[in-house]
């Protein structure tokens, strides 16, 4: 089992190991030059067909890279840009797999044709959502699958729908406080500088 890191950045300058399955139809693909910063960043686009046959839900997960002790790594928070290139608001979950079960973050939403929108994901213990799970902190210390997905309701599948969304810069970030302690410290000395 990888072990994952804090500060650990995922920018797609390959497919390291994201996939949605087999068989499906629409695998996830790199898309060169079409992350936030435009020419020469890349982001990851997964599609679904909706429907019932393969590659019907709209998901992309990970089983290596980012996996591990999430806990002992200081990891509090998970980071990621998002763009919705569907005609319909997308509710945008991770999910976690471990020996405590499934267990996801709250909806974000994420608007038809929204542009490059970021997220933050609190994934503390305490913020997880159950989706088969009984101890969130026993998942987090022992990450086998992180799941990116859509799905209005609490559930680690994905949801059923014609679809596709583009995602880069996946960042595991520490407790969303210290990330705010951070940000005003920074801001403060960008101030007294000038």
């Amino acid at each position: 089992m990888a072990a994952v890191t804090l500060n650990q950045l995922e920018n797609f300058s390959g497919i390291h190991e994201w996939s949605s399955g087999d068989p499906n139809p629409n695998p996830p693909v790199i898309v060169a030059g079409s992350g936030p910063l435009g020419t020469g960043d890349n982001s990851l686009r997964v599609t679904s067909n909706g429907g019932n046959s393969a590659g019907s839900r709209l998901i992309v997960f990970n089983e290596t890279l980012w996996t591990g002790d999430y806990t002992a790594a200081g990891i509090f928070s998970l980071g990621a840009d998002l763009r919705n290139n569907g005609t319909t608001t997308l509710s945008m979950r991770l999910a976690f797999n471990g020996p405590g079960g499934w267990f996801v973050t709250t909806a974000a939403p994420v608007t038809a044709f929204s542009g490059w929108t970021s997220q933050v994901f609190d994934i503390r213990p305490a913020a997880l959502v159950a989706a088969g799970g009984s101890d969130p902190a026993a998942t987090l210390a022992a990450v086998s699958e992180l799941r990116i997905l859509h799905s209005a309701a609490v559930d680690y599948r994905g949801a059923k729908v014609s679809s596709s969304f583009l995602v880069d810069n996946v960042r595991a970030i520490p407790e969303p406080s210290a990330v705010m302690v951070l940000c005003l410290a920074s801001g403060l000395l960008s101030f007294r500088k000038r």
